[in-house]
């Protein structure tokens, strides 16, 4: 029992610092490959701040699945779709993507992961899209992400695409964009 609580306490602890550095009051800067011979540079990310404390925890999550399937790392995103699970069951209002993610986070292979996370945008939008209070969030597009086109948000105009690695990692495009009112 006590190893059971331990490591429930380790994982709250680690999900509150990460949610703690990734929406702070600052700027944070990701890593993201660009087309000048596969050169990595730093691109600088805004900030973005949600109406709700827990949609916010949220939305980082959400952010640390896209990281992950950028990265073709199986094993982060179904750690951070089950973070993604507890935060919206604490929310409450989003059954949906709850669900979507609860499958995430049992998905064993990058392709069906890449699927999930399509609708999991999907089922996420209503989540962020009048709820943006400092920021913008863009909603990116790209036509061949899962054989049919997907979407997924981003704090930064540039295009870092979580449906490819490799070489189509600048595949796509905005779409929309959500921004505080």
């Amino acid at each position: 029992m006590k190893k059971l609580n331990l490591k429930s306490v380790l994982f709250a602890a680690i999900a509150m610092s990460l949610s703690s550095l990734t929406f702070g009051q600052h700027d944070h800067n990701m890593m993201n490959m660009n087309h000048n011979g596969g050169n990595v540079t730093q691109q600088k990310e805004m900030a973005v701040m949600l109406n709700n404390a827990n949609l916010n925890k949220a939305y980082m999550h959400y952010s640390m699945i896209k990281e992950a399937l950028f990265k073709d790392d199986i094993k982060k995103v179904q750690m951070a779709s089950k973070m993604l699970i507890g935060i919206l069951k604490t929310y409450g209002k989003a059954p949906e993507a709850s669900v979507i993610a609860a499958n995430l986070s049992k998905a064993k292979n990058i392709e069906e992961q890449r699927k999930l996370f399509a609708a999991l945008t999907v089922a996420f939008e209503p989540l962020i899209k009048d709820h943006v209070s400092k920021g913008t969030i863009y909603k990116n597009f790209c036509p061949m992400a899962n054989g049919e086109g997907a979407y997924w948000f981003s704090n930064s105009e540039q295009i870092v695409n979580p449906y490819f690695s490799g070489n189509m990692t600048t595949c796509g495009s905005v779409k929309q964009t959500y921004k505080s009112m």
